[in-house]
């Protein structure tokens, strides 16, 4: 069963990044260079925003959904936290006034400014957490592989001259619309909740309580990787935002693959972990070994192929993306021991505010340091500061959990 939810989270992966990344080469060889910058940052905004609305709950409900199986309970919580998303829906709508008023690159684009919140909105929306929680994500995968290949057939059908770019927004919204849709639908049939649900505010505001620890961690994590891009904004003009975010976006389709699988791993152990502790800490060391080895092995294929993506995949349009993409690739295997350690063995163990600590600091020292290398550098002083940053974070995790675990065993 776990090795088919893998493979499951694999294909929803692939859907979710690499169809989209599969747009790329089209836009960059019909639209010019600016209007693909607009295009990439409304996307990495949407990303970004979805952050606020998703609130960590990806982690804290399908805890909570993995580690019962009361029908009641399950009802519970969806009702929770899809209430909880209502109320964090109308709290962004400031964000999309700072949007249209303020970000350089919606400037005269409003249509990109309200794209990418809506866009926020439905990928916050989607109930990844239940089906994940539940443990059965072949729906999941259906639907996004249907939405994911309606955008692509979209974008090749009707994206076919500069004065097309138009059109995009209605192509990358329409499928998104009908794929949460029918996920949403589809969980509350399974629940049993289709006929009775209403959101609720005090049930919603209780959830977005318990989840605090999570959406501080989730925030933090944005403020060095989905807002490093909104950043650049402010800085660059939108060409350059648009090199250093599909070199962001190429180097997240291959992250994004173990983020997956170590969310895959993520509800098993909490289920095991009261039943059969010995399994659950040699499965959780057995991810350890593995993700090390997979992140050395993507940091020396980035490189190698660093250049053939730059020429080929996107027809030369954008030098700067090879040195960017080398200088990225170190952020390979610090991202798979972080992940390990602060999923697998600091939130498993609810050490979570520990977990926070890190990544609040390290957010802080992102902001100074992208500030530094990018007002004198440009796009690859913010790829340096990425990587300066994910690797303290890999280092300050590895030191609390070992420190937790010298602790446990002097205790025990």
């Amino acid at each position: 069963m776990l090795a088919k939810n893998i493979a499951i989270l694999t294909l929803i992966y692939a859907a979710k990044l690499l169809v989209p990344l599969l747009v790329i080469p089209i836009l960059a060889r019909v639209v010019d260079s600016d209007s693909y910058g607009v295009y990439m940052y409304a996307i990495s905004f949407a990303t970004w925003l979805s952050i606020f609305i998703e609130y960590g709950f990806n982690l804290s409900s399908t805890r909570d959904v993995a580690s019962t199986q009361d029908p009641v309970e399950i009802g519970c919580i969806v009702r929770g936290t899809e209430s909880a998303k209502i109320l964090l829906t109308l709290a962004t709508l400031p964000l999309l006034l700072i949007a249209l008023v303020l970000l350089p690159p919606f400037r005269g684009t409003a249509v990109w400014a309200i794209t990418a919140w809506i866009l926020g909105v439905l990928l916050a929306f989607s109930p990844t957490y239940y089906f994940q929680g539940r443990e059965r994500l072949r729906v999941v995968g259906m639907a996004e592989l249907g939405s994911g290949a309606a955008i692509l057939i979209g974008v090749l059908v009707f994206v076919n001259a500069p004065e097309d770019f138009s059109r995009l927004p209605a192509i990358i919204l329409l499928p998104r619309v009908i794929a949460t849709a029918v996920l949403i639908v589809t969980m509350h049939r399974e629940t049993g909740t289709t006929a009775s649900y209403r959101p609720s505010v005090a049930l919603g505001w209780s959830h977005i309580q318990r989840g605090f620890s999570f959406f501080v961690f989730q925030a933090a994590v944005s403020l060095y990787t989905t807002f490093n891009v909104v950043f650049l904004g402010f800085f660059c003009t939108p060409a350059q935002v648009g090199a250093y975010a599909t070199a962001e976006k190429l180097m997240r389709a291959g992250l994004g693959f173990i983020a997956q699988f170590s969310a895959a791993i993520f509800p098993r152990l909490n289920s095991i972990k009261a039943s059969n502790p010995l399994r659950m800490e040699n499965l959780r060391l057995a991810t350890f070994f593995g993700f090390l080895v997979l992140g050395l092995a993507g940091m020396f294929f980035t490189r190698g192929i660093s250049s053939v993506i730059a020429h080929f995949l996107l027809g030369g349009n954008f030098a700067e993306v090879e040195a960017l993409l080398d200088i990225m690739a170190f952020v390979i295997p610090a991202i798979a021991l972080s992940n390990v350690l602060g999923l697998h063995f600091l939130i498993v163990d609810r050490h979570e505010k520990i977990f926070n600590y890190i990544i609040i600091s390290a957010a802080f020292v992102n902001l100074g340091l992208a500030y530094l290398t990018v007002t004198r550098n440009g796009v690859h002083g913010m790829a340096f500061a990425w990587v300066c940053v994910e690797w303290l974070i890999a280092i300050a995790t590895g030191f609390a959990v070992l420190k937790l675990r010298l602790r446990n065993k002097i205790e025990g």
